[in-house]
């Protein structure tokens, strides 16, 4: 029997033509900072251009700011204070430690500039995360990126001095530093990515850890060795990843020779699950970052 008329047929299913719509800043995982490299590689020159935009001497300023800063804590730290690198490798003593000090300091500046950037990093560009097809992560990637390349740049200006001040050449280990590089990427890009995820909700996240950032760099052996250390308090240096990374860097670039093997260990678990940890609260959460911003 036929259907009556005021009766209406169900409507066929509708077809999508084409690819399904990119959800954008809702998926793509950490492999988003890879297909999207040119955008956060973008994003990183306009952020250096930024920085430095009126001002007569511009890009140099990433290399002259490290300098006073070395001259004022070399001054205050050897030669008000009297600490001593350590090494005892036969080069002027305050050059000697004015190295090692640098070489301290670049390090804990890549790391204090990523994390305390990447904190702030969705908040900053809430313009961004309103939009439906924009990645959330390209921008604690890009802060971290802009951190590190401005650290590499001070590692070139370090190893300047080294070779003026050893007069000597560059060795093998100096292969080392882009996989150190690439760990250190990894955990602050970890650790950043869960700070701007609870910076999201708590907005005064950034207060508090660049307050603890500043505690960290006194706790952190950058100003003096990590024998420095008194043997009841070993456990915090144990337990600090900058503390393994700033040392690292330093037995391959003025010892010049291998750290030990569980340093290695250490640094590589450290940052491997800091970038896991990290990605997994901010992947939980990224769909509600624009109603936080």
């Amino acid at each position: 029997m036929p259907a009556p008329a005021h009766e209406s047929r169900p409507a066929p299913p509708i077809r999508r033509i084409g690819p399904e719509p990119d959800p954008g800043h809702h998926t793509g995982g950490l492999f988003a900072l890879w297909a999207h490299r040119r955008l956060v590689w973008t994003f990183v020159l306009n952020d250096l251009k930024q920085k430095y935009t009126g001002s007569s001497i511009g890009f140099f300023w990433t290399v002259i700011t490290p300098l006073l800063e070395l001259a004022t804590y070399t001054f205050v730290f050897h030669f008000v204070l009297g600490l001593r690198d350590g090494y005892g490798d036969g080069r002027a003593e305050w050059a000697s430690y004015a190295i090692f000090l640098f070489c301290g300091m670049v390090t804990w500046s890549g790391i204090q500039e990523g994390i305390i950037r990447a904190t702030t990093s969705i908040a900053d560009h809430s313009h961004l995360i309103k939009k439906v097809n924009f990645h959330a992560i390209t921008l604690p990637g890009y802060v971290v990126a802009s951190a590190l390349l401005n650290q590499v740049i001070r590692l070139g200006v370090l190893l300047v001095f080294i070779l003026l001040a050893t007069r000597g050449g560059i060795t093998w280990h100096l292969v080392l530093v882009p996989p150190m590089l690439a760990l250190q990427a990894a955990f602050v890009l970890g650790a950043g990515m869960m700070l701007a995820t609870v910076s999201t909700y708590f907005k005064d996240t950034v207060h508090i850890v660049k307050a603890a950032m500043l505690l960290l760099m006194f706790v952190t052996p950058v100003f003096y060795g990590p024998e420095a250390y008194p043997p009841r308090l070993d456990l915090i240096k144990q337990l600090n990843p900058m503390s393994h990374l700033v040392g690292v860097y330093r037995q391959l670039l003025i010892n010049q020779e291998l750290p030990d093997s569980r340093t290695f260990i250490i640094v590589t678990v450290i940052a491997a699950f800091s970038l896991l940890a990290g990605y997994s609260v901010f992947h939980h959460h990224q769909d509600r970052f624009a109603d936080h911003v």
